[in-house]
């Protein structure tokens, strides 16, 4: 884990974190509209990864993408929130091996979703609504619901889990 003492420094004694950490209701402001994000991000993926791993069948691949708007909206509000809870208290996170173990399973998320993007998905959106996935596409289902679960699991462990390390 890189040491990140200085930027943590830096961090902590911005104005912008200074004013998170005076405000009252900043944060649970943010906790509120981060799992409100969570919500739409994971229920709407969740949704098009088990009809990726071939249930529902009777809704087609195409009507369950036609929600990823809402999942995206819901990402970029936990972005925002996350953003905020970091420059609040870097220290809190920085150091913190959950986290990085949430955010590399982020990362894994956003990699297989560009690679379904880039190499599945105009085959699997042309399956009519009952078509089965390809296998291709049932493990992308499958990895994406895993990294999503695997984040909040990691999310809400940084308070517990941090110091276990």
């Amino acid at each position: 884990m890189p040491d990140l003492t200085v930027f943590v420094q830096w961090l902590r004694a911005t104005p912008a974190s200074e004013w998170i950490n005076r405000s009252t209701w900043i944060w649970p402001l943010c906790e509120s509209l981060h799992f409100m994000g969570l919500s739409l991000l994971v229920g709407i993926t969740g949704f098009l990864d088990l009809r990726l791993m071939g249930f529902f069948r009777r809704v087609s691949v195409a009507a369950a993408r036609d929600l990823m708007p809402f999942a995206l909206a819901g990402f970029a509000i936990n972005v925002a929130t996350g953003l905020v809870f970091l420059t609040g208290l870097p220290e809190q996170y920085a150091d913190n091996p959950v986290w990085w173990y949430k955010v590399g399973f982020l990362m894994l998320a956003g990699l297989n979703a560009g690679f379904y993007e880039s190499r599945l998905s105009a085959k699997v959106l042309a399956l009519d609504p009952g078509g089965d996935p390809p296998a291709a596409a049932k493990l992308v289902g499958l990895v994406s619901l895993v990294s999503w679960f695997a984040v909040m699991y990691c999310g809400r462990m940084l308070a517990f889990l941090g110091d276990a390390f």
